[in-house]
């Protein structure tokens, strides 16, 4: 089987996978199970249960490939030959409160490189699936990122920590929650530039494949060059937007600066570390 052959094989697992136990996950599972490092950052049975019945069907499939999930991560298998990386469910807080911005997020890593992946968004109805060198779909539709290549006319989507930073630059400003997808977003034209600063793999693996597939620039925000499958801080959108924000907005570029302190002190409960709840 040729390569693409096989990866468009791997995407159609990765969505069917994600459409079977997205659209099985129960929403009244909302009870916190285990928290993690960071405000309001924690998995609920629902997160735990979603990740088990995803796994057990990768694993049917191969179970020579390993799994890098969200919770409970190996993060030595980043650099496995092959992986699958998962996340359950993106968007746990959305989906903890009633929300419907959150999905199951698959994608397939080789050699260093996304080569299939599907985002599907349960209570909205969409999945988004790419494979390398097939295009992007939304439901099976095809689809592309916006013309739009100026900031000041941009829709962009970003965390609230940088709103400050982009605002005066923007045409409007939006945070949904659920990083997969608000690049999905970016990737059928609905918003034109997502950028973020504190993303974990599996944020952005699957969800970063279908939006090059779709047209999109990745940029990360440490370098300034093409963003590894895993980038932490990334640019994403049409090739000249990406190109124009960069030049538009100051220091952009280079190493993540904490936000500004304030003359209030917060107890260390509550003191941001590591990636929020997705």
């Amino acid at each position: 089987m040729m390569p693409v052959q096989r990866y468009a094989a791997l995407a159609a697992l990765a969505a069917s996978t994600a459409h079977e136990v997205g659209d099985a996950i129960d929403i009244a599972q909302v009870g916190i199970v285990t928290r993690k490092r960071g405000r309001a950052n924690f998995a609920t049975a629902a997160d735990h249960a979603a990740q088990e019945a995803v796994i057990s069907r990768l694993r049917a499939h191969d179970p020579a490939i390993p799994v890098l999930a969200e919770e409970g991560a190996v993060r030595s298998l980043r650099r496995a030959e092959r992986v699958w990386v998962v996340d359950p469910i993106d968007g746990t807080l959305n989906f903890s409160h009633g929300i419907p911005f959150y999905a199951v997020s698959i994608a397939y890593v080789e050699d260093g490189a996304v080569r299939a992946a599907a985002v599907h968004a349960p209570r909205t109805g969409e999945t988004f699936i790419a494979h390398q060198r097939g295009g992007a779909t939304l439901n099976g539709v095809a689809i592309s990122v916006s013309s739009v290549s100026r900031m000041s006319q941009a829709f962009v989507v970003t965390i609230p920590s940088r709103f400050a930073l982009v605002h005066k630059h923007a045409a409007r400003l939006r945070a949904l929650g659920a990083a997969s997808v608000e690049i999905c977003y970016v990737a059928a034209g609905r918003f034109d530039l997502f950028m973020h600063w504190v993303l974990s793999p599996w944020d952005i693996a699957a969800a970063g494949l279908i939006a090059r597939e779709a047209g999109a620039s990745l940029i990360s925000l440490r370098s300034g060059k093409d963003a590894a499958w895993d980038e932490r801080q990334v640019i994403i959108g049409p090739r000249a937007l990406v190109r124009d924000a960069l030049s538009a907005i100051p220091g952009l570029v280079g190493p993540a600066r904490p936000p500004a302190r304030t003359t209030a002190r917060r107890s260390p409960s509550t003191r941001r570390s590591g990636s929020p709840s997705r």
